[in-house]
């Protein structure tokens, strides 16, 4: 028997309170017991029976009572270990295709070229790398206020890929200071962030890419 759009709706809340807050990862799960109880119910079946189906479909894809309020820990768990090792291999494929690409090649030795003509000129260097980092801040705001509304598996990994060279940055700058309180010089800046600069540009254009197909994924399901 075909569930109603309501039955439907009903089963999709009842796994968001059971902690998959992920909606890639609900809709495959959703798709799984729809299909449990489709096969299962009857007409003459009450709201009470239909609660029993969901139930012991949720029981066989391996929901466990779970007082802190969620009862899927363990299949999330999994479900997001398989997203990042599928996105691990997407991403060494998407570095190796864009690293090799005549324009990346182009725009590398481009940003190298202005960086050693104003190697002696420190405030335009400066001035270069807040440019840099504004823009990389300004995409991973503007990326933040649009992930909060669609809590994504496949995204929550790829934004690690953009995250993760500026991440670096910040231990190279500071560790030296910090633990050996020596400074980096201008000059050995310069090049730490051109090669930052070029891995972040590889993450953020990946993270986009990632974006726009599961934006469009998303609104296909719920139109």
């Amino acid at each position: 028997m075909e569930l109603t759009k309501e039955q439907i709706q009903f089963i999709d809340h009842r796994l968001e309170n059971e902690g998959i807050k992920y909606w890639d990862i609900r809709i495959e799960m959703l798709d799984h017991v729809v299909s449990d109880v489709e096969k299962n119910l009857k007409p003459e079946n009450s709201e009470y029976e239909f609660k029993e189906m969901i139930q012991e479909s949720f029981i066989a894809l391996g929901w466990k009572e779970n007082f802190n309020g969620g009862g899927f820990d363990k299949i999330l768990a999994s479900r997001l270990k398989l997203y990042n090792k599928n996105q691990n291999k997407n991403f060494r494929q998407y570095f190796k295709d864009t690293f090799l690409s005549r324009h990346f090649v182009l725009g590398t030795l481009s940003l190298g070229f202005t960086v050693f003509y104003f190697q002696e000129n420190k405030l335009a260097l400066k001035v270069l790398f807040f440019i840099m980092i504004g823009l990389y801040i300004v995409f991973m705001l503007r990326f933040a206020l649009k992930h909060k509304v669609m809590k994504s598996a496949r995204l929550s990994s790829a934004i690690l890929f953009a995250s993760f060279p500026i991440t670096i940055f910040n231990l190279v700058v500071y560790m030296p200071k910090v633990f050996f309180d020596y400074e980096i010089g201008i000059s050995a800046l310069s090049w730490i962030m051109i090669v930052i600069a070029v891995f972040s540009a590889i993450g953020i254009s990946y993270l986009n890419k990632e974006f726009k197909k599961t934006q469009k994924i998303y609104n296909q399901l719920i139109s």
